[in-house]
């Protein structure tokens, strides 16, 4: 245990000492990760679902705010939807707007969430989500996992009828390209199972680990992962969804060791050092109870000063080229206490 905290000690010097430069880092991997998905999964314009392009995109995010991200990814969400038809392109703008205003209105600073939410489910983990966010960041936090969530089953069912709607497209018939794109979002069962377990986990971890009980994010933790995995395994029988359960058991065993890790590196507390004070003012009557973070010791490193003779030079008169004896025993007793050794040995 010694060793992985000097080790977070030391992740966590050098964090703080490059922040300027790995946060842009940062911001650019989860931005190329973002526009590949969206080039893989609905590149239906040619000219801008090209590798190069998306490393422009995402060195433009990197010294751009999050919500640069999101943006972005929307116009080329827009122009790949308009590429392949007029009316999906506008079923998609009015869904954006509703996102966009339940984004900007509850959790405009939870970027990079809304952002990673349709990453990880295409990994596979988006289990970690709800649980991360309710461990880290506010209440509020789950809205924009939500609008990840929505926009992932858009797309995926987008990719899912492209050739229906390409046929459609072929025969301009206009409402059963609406329906067709309306009906595939408005239709989907299983999205709203997934959100509705995911806004239930989110609420139950931020409760959960907001208690004034001991090891609180680990029951969280264990918590957010039996409701994933109990709600989203009686949903799927109930739908009759089926050859989903071993990712469930799999991204939820992954959601719990990033959500422990998450836990070790910012809500590592010792317990066995825990203490209750008692304390009044005037008006009220405190009950305090303090939990220790476990931290690396510190060694404490004993400095020698050898030769130092500032406090010896006050007493000593140097305009004498002989030291008097009583002048040589002054500098043995000081050099000794210095070098903390037996005076006798100087002379």
């Amino acid at each position: 245990m010694t060793k992985l905290l000097e080790m977070k000690d030391r992740l966590i010097r050098f964090y703080s000492k490059y922040e300027t430069y790995l946060f842009p880092v940062v911001k650019f991997a989860v931005a190329l990760s973002l526009f590949c998905m969206i080039n893989t999964n609905i590149g239906f314009m040619e000219k801008i679902s090209s590798i190069p392009i998306a490393l422009i995109l995402a060195l433009v995010c990197a010294v751009l705010p999050v919500n640069a991200m999101i943006w972005i990814g929307a116009i080329l969400v827009l122009a790949d939807m308009y590429a392949l038809s007029m009316e999906v392109a506008a079923t998609t703008l009015i869904l954006f707007a509703v996102l966009f205003f339940l984004y900007f209105r509850f959790s405009p600073k939870d970027g990079i969430v809304a952002v990673l939410t349709p990453i990880c489910f295409k990994l596979n983990i988006p289990y970690i989500m709800p649980v991360g966010c309710s461990l880290l960041r506010s209440a509020y936090s789950v809205i924009a996992v939500v609008c990840g969530t929505v926009l992932y089953y858009f797309l995926y069912g987008i990719q899912q009828n492209a050739a229906t709607l390409m046929n459609v497209v072929e025969n301009e018939d206009t409402t059963s390209k609406f329906d067709i794109s309306v009906g595939q979002l408005l239709s989907n069962k299983e999205m709203y199972l997934v959100i509705a377990i995911f806004v239930v986990t989110a609420i139950v971890v931020y409760v959960v680990r907001r208690l004034e009980v001991d090891h609180a994010w680990t029951l969280a933790i264990i918590s957010g992962a039996l409701i994933e995995i109990a709600g989203l395994f009686v949903g799927f029988l109930v739908l009759g969804i089926t050859g989903k359960t071993v990712w469930l058991l799999v991204g939820n065993v992954l959601t719990m060791l990033i959500a422990f890790v998450l836990q070790f590196l910012f809500m590592n507390l010792d317990y066995d050092r825990t203490e209750r004070v008692q304390f009044e003012d005037d008006d009220y009557y405190y009950y305090v109870k303090a939990v220790p973070k476990k931290m690396v010791a510190v060694k404490e490193v004993t400095v020698k000063h050898f030769g130092n003779t500032a406090s010896m030079g006050k007493r000593i008169d140097h305009s004498r080229p002989v030291p008097t004896p009583e002048e040589e025993e002054t500098s043995r007793r000081v050099i000794a206490q210095e070098l903390d050794i037996d005076e006798d040995l100087l002379k």
